[in-house]
């Protein structure tokens, strides 16, 4: 009965480790070691799509926008938006690295529970396109998908995905690795850093709740970087996330399903490429990079005519603030975010374009 007690080894082992890495997890512990902030954000449109749900079922309403967008529409303000444009109300479902395998997730639900906004407007930043960048973010699949999206959708991702993905849903510590040195420093007098950082994400979370969805508050910091340091930064921002690029053919089919999805439901709804430093940009439109094919083209000129011919198969509207002569709020915190300061410009880019009946 015991010979082979020693192949209950590796059981064992496993068993102790997922218990270490719940009880390290926990929420009393993560204020000691976690990093991240990026994950409220995904955790709060669970209750974002509750109060969106009670809100479409109300009789006397405005009209309702959701923004499916990443990290570049996350500083709305509520405020200005509801006194400028008083008939319509924004639902931001935006989150960092947020990619159409996201928007495709929630749409399935919207589908399915028979929600229906008034508008539906989703982001095509061309760098969720390249498969190969050197930063990757994974925030959408570790905290943004179920796992029987993901399983359901499995030939969309490749195995690393796909296994990284179950160590980190497995092991929480696998993503958000605790660091000794951030736990002694955030455990020295009393945890009073720790307590800092629990405070900072009760705060972000109330935030979010106030502007559904939008991080801003009046404590966001207006940063815009000088035009030498933006330069500057443009080139080290193309050589990670757009050189080299390879077209992931994938993640255009989760935007057709979604548009798909959208149609179905008969939705009026639209997609944006957001604007970035004109630096930034005059790099996606000059400087070439090596493809698949071993070829070398512009991000610009590999990218734009495959959205060009989505749009155009799909009867989808394009809404390019890139090239719009019009727009002209250029204040930066970094080449791919606005500056807080040029959100009520950006705000105006959309809710001039939505339908007036």
């Amino acid at each position: 009965m015991f010979r082979n007690r020693f192949l209950l080894v590796p059981f064992v082992i496993f068993i102790v480790s997922f218990g270490i890495d719940k009880l390290i997890s926990s929420t009393a512990f993560e204020p000691y070691y976690s990093l991240t902030l990026s994950d409220l954000n995904f955790r709060h449109k669970e209750f974002l799509f509750e109060e969106l749900k009670d809100y479409l079922g109300k009789e006397d309403r405005k009209k309702v926008l959701v923004y499916f967008g990443n990290s570049r529409a996350l500083l709305f303000r509520n405020d200005y938006i509801e006194k400028k444009y008083p008939d319509w109300v924004l639902f931001n479902f935006s989150v960092p690295g947020g990619s159409p395998d996201y928007y495709l997730y929630w749409l399935e639900r919207f589908q399915s529970d028979s929600v229906k906004p008034d508008f539906i407007l989703m982001d095509e930043s061309i760098e969720i396109f390249n498969s190969s960048s050197v930063l990757t973010l994974d925030e959408v699949l570790f905290y943004g998908l179920s796992a029987s999206f993901v399983f359901r959708h499995a030939d969309r991702y490749s195995s690393s995905d796909l296994t990284g993905y179950i160590a980190k849903k497995l092991f929480h510590t696998t993503k958000n690795r605790p660091r000794l040195n951030v736990i002694r420093a955030r455990a020295k007098e009393g945890g009073i850093l720790a307590k800092g950082y629990g405070e900072l994400r009760s705060k972000i979370w109330e935030n979010l709740k106030k502007q559904r969805g939008s991080a801003t508050s009046d404590a966001s910091p207006r940063i815009v970087l000088p035009a030498e340091l933006l330069k500057k930064r443009s080139n080290t921002d193309f050589k990670s996330y757009l050189s080299p690029f390879t077209f992931n053919p994938k993640m255009l089919a989760n935007q057709e399903d979604a548009i798909s999805i959208i149609k179905e439901m008969q939705i009026p709804f639209a997609t944006i490429w957001v604007r970035v430093a004109r630096p930034y940009f005059e790099l996606y439109k000059t400087r070439k990079v090596l493809t698949t094919e071993k070829d070398e083209k512009t991000p610009y000129d590999i990218m734009l005519p495959i959205l060009k011919k989505l749009h155009e198969s799909t009867e989808t509207s394009f809404w390019n603030m890139n090239e719009d002569p019009e727009y002209h709020c250029d204040d930066f915190s970094d080449p791919g975010h606005m500056s807080p300061s040029c959100f009520n410009d950006y705000a105006d880019f959309i809710f001039t374009r939505l339908p007036k009946q």
